[in-house]
């Protein structure tokens, strides 16, 4: 798991601005898209056009071996009670997810709970913060307790990421 805080005030709320109607998050589970609030309880905007936010995020991401955000992005709201059991984004029906990239857009003293957890890792819960690790590795968000928690999520594919060249 790579962090690294890259985004002011100013820029999560012009992230947040771009979010029009929430609806219930779905999960997936053996090739089904469902509402499933056992296991995952939080409220979803999926975005259908990337390039509205393509130029005031992935600039900052090159560093982190990121050149492109693809197809599936959203913003996430938490709200108290809400939470995402333990789970991987990697499935072999949902395409070639490589890696999930997470910004934290809501400051720690926002919201209580919610602790983005990768493995046994608890992220930084820092306004900016940005979250990218192995789309197999199992994490999960823990139940908030109170106020409202702020997520931009998006699953990159190999496509999405800067190659590493080898010199033989």
């Amino acid at each position: 798991m790579i962090e690294k805080v890259l985004f002011n005030r100013e820029e999560v709320e012009q992230i947040k601005a771009l979010a029009k109607n929430f609806y219930q998050a779905e999960v997936y589970d053996s090739g089904t898209v469902h509402v499933n609030t056992n296991i995952r309880n939080s409220l979803k905007y999926l975005f259908k056009d990337n390039s509205v936010f393509k130029e005031l995020i992935v600039p900052k991401l090159i560093d982190l071996g990121v050149k492109d955000i693809g197809h599936e992005s959203m913003l996430l709201k938490y709200y108290k009670g809400h939470y995402f059991t333990r789970h991987s984004d990697r499935h072999s029906n949902l395409g070639n997810r490589q890696k999930t990239l997470v910004i934290q857009l809501s400051d720690k003293d926002e919201y209580e709970g919610g602790l983005l957890k990768v493995g046994a890792k608890a992220s930084s819960k820092d306004l900016g913060n940005v979250i990218l690790f192995d789309a197999a590795s199992l994490h999960e968000v823990t139940k908030i307790t109170s106020g409202i928690r702020w997520c931009f999520l998006a699953f990159l594919e190999k496509s999405d990421l800067i190659s590493k060249q080898t010199l033989y």
